[in-house]
C-alpha cells in the first residue's frame, strides 16, 4: 500500500469523523473526545492535508462547545465532570479560550472526594474487582452492590484493568488542564505492577487490558506526539505484537487501529509485517461513507473506530523520542 492510499482513506474517514461531530445526541455526550480527536489528529500527522482541515473541525467544534456550555453547566456533576476537563484541555489547545469554564469544572472537581470521579483512590488501594456496570436500566449503583437498587437485575463487574486506564487518562488530562485532583498520574501508573501479569488472549478483560496498555503509551508519549524508547516498555511491546494477531482474528477495527500507533510509538518499523496487515485490514473494510460500520450501533463505538482507525492509518510527525520523568520511570517498576 502506498501512503497516497492511506492518506485518501484518512481524508474520508476524517470527513465522516466531522459529520458525526454534528450530531446533537453524540457531540452533547462525547464533545470531549471529539475535540481531541480533531486536535490530536490536527498537531501530530504529518501530511497538512490531514492536519490543516482537522484543526478547522476541531476550532468550530469547539467553538459549537463553548457556546452551549450555559446547559452544560447545568448538568455538570461528578458522574461528567471528567469528561469536561478532557473537552476544556482540547478547546484551549485549538485557541478556543475558557477560563471561566475551567474555573467551573475545577469547582466540581473540588466538592468530588477521588472515589467519586474514579470509583477508587490510586494513592491507597490497587484498582478493585467490586465496582459494578451501569445497569440497562440507567440507574449508576454503589461499589459492592451485585444488584441494581432500582430494576434488581444483576449487575456485571467493570474490569480493573478498565478501571486503571479510566483513572490513567483522567489524572494525565487534570494534570495538563491544571485541575488539581487529590490523586497523581504517578501514583496510576505506580498500580500497574499489581494488575501484571498481562491478561492472555484466552481471559475474559483480555480486550480491557489490551486498551490498557494503549492508553498507558499515549499518555507517555503525549498521545502521539513523540516516540518512546523500547526499552521503557519492553513487556508492554511484546504484548501488543500478540493482541495485534488476536485482534486481526477478531476483526476488531478499533482495536486495531490503537495498536498500530501504539506500536509505532515504541519504534516497530512501518514495513514491518503486522504493520503492513493491520493497515491493509484497515483499507480493505473501510465502507463507502468513510468509516467501518456500526452506524446504528452505540454512538460511542462508530465515533471512537473511526477515529482510531485514522490513527491506525495516518503517518506520524514525531517529535522525538520522549523523556520519562523518573519518578514515572520508578512507578513502572523499572530497574
Amino acid at each position: 500500500m502506498t501512503s497516497l492510499v492511506r492518506l485518501r482513506a484518512v481524508r474520508k474517514a476524517l470527513h465522516l469523523l466531522h459529520a458525526i461531530a454534528q450530531r446533537e445526541s453524540t457531540f452533547a455526550e462525547y464533545a470531549g473526545h471529539l475535540l481531541l480527536a480533531f486536535r490530536q489528529i490536527g498537531t501530530t500527522s504529518r501530511s497538512a492535508a490531514i492536519r490543516r482541515p482537522a484543526l478547522e473541525m476541531g476550532r468550530e467544534c469547539a467553538a459549537r462547545w463553548k457556546e452551549r456550555w450555559p446547559e452544560t453547566r447545568r448538568q455538570l456533576s461528578g458522574n461528567n465532570v471528567l469528561d469536561q476537563v478532557i473537552a476544556s484541555y482540547a478547546a484551549q489547545r485549538l485557541g478556543i479560550v475558557a477560563e471561566d469554564i475551567r474555573a467551573d469544572v475545577r469547582r466540581v472537581v473540588a466538592a468530588c472526594t477521588t472515589r467519586e470521579l474514579l470509583f477508587f483512590d490510586p494513592s491507597i488501594e490497587e484498582p478493585p474487582d467490586d465496582v459494578p456496570e451501569d445497569c440497562e436500566c440507567g440507574c449508576t449503583n454503589a461499589r459492592g452492590r451485585r444488584r441494581c437498587g432500582t430494576c434488581g437485575q444483576h449487575l456485571s463487574a467493570r474490569s480493573r484493568w478498565s478501571l486503571w486506564y479510566y483513572a490513567l487518562t483522567s489524572t494525565y488530562f487534570c494534570e495538563r488542564n491544571d485541575v488539581p485532583l487529590r490523586v497523581r498520574l504517578v501514583d496510576v501508573v505506580h498500580q500497574l505492577a499489581r494488575l501484571r501479569p498481562y491478561p492472555t488472549p484466552d481471559a475474559p478483560d483480555y480486550y480491557e487490558g489490551i486498551y490498557a496498555i494503549t492508553h498507558l503509551v499515549y499518555t507517555l508519549n503525549g498521545y502521539g506526539c513523540s516516540r518512546l524508547s523500547r526499552r521503557l516498555l519492553r513487556e508492554e511491546y511484546r504484548f501488543l505484537k500478540v493482541a495485534m494477531r488476536w485482534a486481526l482474528a477478531q476483526k476488531e477495527a478499533d482495536t486495531i487501529g490503537e495498536i498500530i500507533d501504539s506500536l509505532l510509538a515504541l519504534g516497530l518499523d512501518e514495513s514491518d509485517e503486522l504493520l503492513v496487515a493491520g493497515r491493509a485490514f484497515l483499507l480493505e473494510t473501510q465502507c463507502d461513507d468513510g468509516g467501518w460500520g456500526d452506524e446504528g450501533g452505540d454512538e460511542y463505538a462508530y465515533f471512537h473506530t473511526v477515529w482510531t482507525a485514522i490513527d491506525g492509518l495516518r503517518d506520524y510527525s514525531w517529535r522525538g523520542t520522549m523523556t520519562i520523568d523518573r519518578t514515572l520511570w520508578r512507578a513502572l517498576a523499572l530497574p
